[in-house]
């Protein structure tokens, strides 16, 4: 199995999350990928924002989500189960497929200056 590079964001605010808009508890760049039409790769990365609301039934979240609970910050005594958890987390973080659809849709609405 290939490792990915996962960064984990540190900031003075917390992220918001993307899907619901409340507050996040932490922000990880995952790298992601397609084909393009010429069925070459297109690789990037990309913001993933662990959410306590939209996570919290998602097997690898939902520890480390009860763990912010628990703790709110790291500190040297909880600073191994914390790696532990984060890299559980961040080893499934993903990336939802390109909907290309909706890619066409967006730069459409872009063009015509309704985006």
């Amino acid at each position: 199995m290939t490792k990915r590079r996962i960064d984990i964001i540190t900031a003075q605010e917390p992220p918001t999350c993307p899907r619901c808009l409340a507050e996040g508890l932490l922000l990880a760049r995952v790298p992601y990928g397609w084909a393009n039409a010429s069925g070459d790769p297109v690789d990037g990365q990309t913001g993933v924002v662990l959410c306590a609301a939209c996570d919290a039934q998602a097997p690898h979240a939902a520890p480390l989500i009860t763990w912010f609970h628990v703790n709110g910050n790291v500190e040297n005594e909880t600073s191994e189960e914390f790696v532990r958890l984060l890299v559980a987390w961040a080893e499934n973080a993903s990336v939802p497929p390109l909907d290309e659809g909706r890619l066409d849709e967006e730069i459409s609405l872009w063009r015509s200056g309704s985006l």
